[in-house]
């Protein structure tokens, strides 16, 4: 009578007990850490951060730092929505607990354009402080400034633009931030602002120039360039004084090379003179 061997038992591999031990840790691990979208440590962090519960935000990240920059479903962290709701407290906290500042949720929107898109002048700020960029685009290519535009934010709008925002920023349909203004006080502002930045540019090119031209090594380049430019002249006048030279050696030396004449003693002919003019 044969005895049937059941299949597991057959092909049983001696290592599964180490292979489940593993997997048994690194589930208890991620059963610890929670899931940053479904644990509920994630979804209290994400709403004391939108409501503004900075102690309840203190208590969640002492007990789990790794939650700072845990996502709901529509890949929000906790700063996004703090931004979003001008939690300046929370904001800057979360900055300090290496919260993720130039984190893209949907649309590639970072927690300065939630700020900006409503208004949240110190929320900007503190994000800024923190290393956000101004620079830092969508997916539609709006900037911080093009989402205070929309919005008629304009103590923002000044703010964004005193921190040097980009007032010629093209979102991907081509739009300015003054291309979206629709308020008159804004579109007054964005084209002073623009005049100004223009007559900036050319103040600063004249200035430049000007102190090129003061620039004691370019006027000496410059100097040296046109010494350098007319090598030939002053070689020529150079050449002419050395030929006059040797002309004047020659000459001498020919002088210098004749028999002399002897001297002849006109005495006696005086004295004859002198004879003959008693006579007469």
């Amino acid at each position: 009578m044969r005895t049937r061997i059941k299949a597991s038992h057959a092909f049983e591999d001696p290592n599964d007990a180490d292979k489940c031990e593993v997997l048994g840790r690194k589930k208890k691990k991620k059963e610890q850490m929670g899931n940053p979208r479904k644990s509920k440590t994630a979804d209290e962090l994400h709403t004391a951060a939108r409501s503004g519960d900075l102690i309840a935000v203190q208590s969640i990240l002492a007990s789990n730092p790794l939650a700072v920059n845990y996502r709901d479903k529509h890949s929000r962290t906790p700063l996004h929505l703090a931004a979003f709701s001008g939690q300046t407290e929370v904001v800057t906290y979360l900055c300090k607990h290496k919260a993720d500042v130039g984190a893209s949720a949907m649309d590639d929107m970072a927690a300065i354009h939630f700020a900006s898109q409503k208004g949240h002048v110190e929320v900007v700020r503190a994000l800024l402080s923190a290393g956000a960029s101004l620079k830092a685009a969508t997916r539609k290519g709006l900037t911080s400034l093009h989402y205070a535009v929309q919005g008629s934010h304009l103590e923002l709008i000044k703010y964004l633009t005193k921190k040097g925002a980009n007032l010629g920023a093209k979102t991907k349909a081509g739009k300015t931030p003054l291309d979206l203004a629709t308020n008159e006080e804004i579109c007054a502002f964005l084209e002073e602002s623009e005049r100004s930045a223009k007559n900036g540019e050319l103040g600063k090119k004249d200035k430049d120039k000007a102190e090129e031209s003061d620039d004691p090594k370019t006027a000496a380049s410059g100097s040296e360039g046109d010494f350098n430019a007319e090598p030939s002249a002053a070689a020529a006048n150079e050449e002419n004084e050395r030929e006059k030279r040797k002309g004047n050696e020659g000459d001498a030396r020919e002088e210098s090379s004749q028999p002399k004449k002897a001297r002849i003693k006109l005495s006696h002919l005086q004295s004859s003179d002198d004879t003959q003019e008693e006579e007469v």
